[in-house]
């Protein structure tokens, strides 16, 4: 696994799921797109380095918000990535909680071109291989009616393309 990271906006780990709130129900169609609606939403913030947009796709009780904040922007200097979500399966809702396995594809791109298709091409290739899949679980708070993202629960495990 690379050295640099390649975390998505809510990077932070914890040991297990939070608490024991109501009882478990079948995650309803509508509860399935607004989680995946807020991994999209957060990728594409962070796609565009919209510190602004990272921050309201996140749980208002997010843990270590402002550390998470202030990481994410020295993210932004450093490098240019990629984010693409290409799994979002929801695997328990615990309201106000739920728990999704997300699978992500990771580009770090060109400063220069930001060109998707140019960081896809180079990075699989062997020269530059900086392109990464991992999967990980996501726990998502919902909040004035709306899924954010709270905490990762789980390791970021490289998943082979």
């Amino acid at each position: 696994m690379k050295s640099h990271k390649v975390l998505p906006a809510v990077a932070l780990l914890a040991a297990g799921w939070l608490g024991q709130p109501a009882l478990a129900a079948p995650p309803t169609d509508r509860d399935k797109q607004g989680i995946q609606q807020a991994m999209l939403f957060n990728f594409d913030a962070c796609n565009r380095e919209h510190i602004e947009d990272v921050m309201k796709s996140c749980a208002d009780a997010m843990p270590d918000r402002e550390k998470f904040r202030r990481e994410t922007l020295a993210t932004f200097e450093e490098k240019d990535i990629h984010y693409s979500l290409v799994e979002c399966e929801v695997l328990d809702v615990r309201l106000p909680w739920a728990k999704a396995r997300i699978v992500q594809d990771t580009h770090v791109l060109d400063r220069e071109s930001k060109d998707q298709d140019r960081a896809a091409f180079r990075n699989s290739s062997a020269l530059l291989p900086e392109g990464e899949r991992v999967e990980y679980i996501n726990t998502f708070k919902r909040e004035n009616g709306k899924w954010k993202l709270y905490l990762i629960i789980s390791e970021m495990r490289p998943v082979k393309t």
